[in-house]
C-alpha cells in the first residue's frame, strides 16, 4: 500500500504539471492508516511521512508543499510541512470526509538545513 501511495503521489505531481525531482520524491510518502474517526466516514487517515530509507541527517529537514483535492477538484489549500528526523510525520486528514472523497498531491519537496535555508548539492 505504501509503495502504491508513493507512486500515486509522484504520478499525480507529474500529471498536474508540478516538477518534483525523482530523488526528492523518494524523500516522502503518503501513507493511509486505519483511524476510528475516518473509518466512521468510510475512509482512512492520510499522513505525510519521511521515507525511512531516505531519512535526512540530524541537522536537515525536508520541506514539502502539499495540495488538497476535494471531490476531484483542487482546493485553495496549498500547505507547507517541514519534516525532520525528530518529527517525521504529519497527519493531513481523512481520505473520505462526511461530504465526499479527498486526496493530496505533492507539489514541491526540498531538503533544508535546520536553520530553514535550502540545502545545496555540491
Amino acid at each position: 500500500m505504501r509503495v502504491f501511495l508513493c507512486f500515486t503521489a509522484m504520478v499525480s505531481a507529474l500529471c498536474s504539471g508540478m516538477a518534483v525531482a525523482a530523488d526528492e520524491a523518494e524523500l516522502v510518502v503518503l501513507v493511509e492508516t486505519e483511524d476510528a474517526l475516518c473509518l466512521a466516514h468510510g475512509g482512512k487517515l492520510v499522513s505525510l511521512q519521511l521515507n525511512e530509507a531516505a531519512m535526512p541527517a540530524r541537522d536537515e529537514a525536508v520541506e514539502v508543499w502539499v495540495d488538497r483535492w476535494f471531490m476531484q477538484v483542487q482546493t485553495a489549500d496549498h500547505t507547507r510541512h517541514v519534516l525532520t528526523a525528530a518529527d517525521p510525520a504529519t497527519e493531513l486528514g481523512c481520505s473520505y470526509s462526511m461530504a465526499g472523497p479527498q486526496h493530496w498531491t505533492l507539489s514541491t519537496i526540498k531538503r533544508l538545513l535546520q536553520g530553514g535555508a535550502a540545502a545545496h548539492k555540491e
